[in-house]
């Protein structure tokens, strides 16, 4: 296992609860969430079972990829925080 990974598998817990609140209390996103929910509901009941289970596997891909994603650009910047000051110091 990398730094990066030890990095992020130690410091998961704290990123997953402080982007949690974040996400909860943002309004754009609770409508962007409820307009997606409301357009896979729509498209999930115009499609075959099998075509809804490929959809279903589809975005457990895609959000894990975005979950991994938000998980790098979070570490980043957290990395960029510390070397700027460390600049500034």
């Amino acid at each position: 296992m990398g730094y990066f990974d030890l990095l992020a598998q130690t410091i998961h817990p704290f990123i997953a609860e402080r982007l949690g609140k974040i996400h909860a209390g943002d309004d754009e996103y609770q409508m962007r969430l409820k307009a997606e929910n409301s357009i896979y509901e729509q498209l999930n009941e115009t499609l075959s079972e099998k075509q809804a289970e490929e959809l279903e596997q589809y975005l457990i891909a895609a959000n894990e990829a975005a979950a991994r994603k938000e998980t790098l650009a979070y570490i980043q910047g957290m990395k960029d925080l510390l070397a700027l000051l460390k600049t500034l110091s």
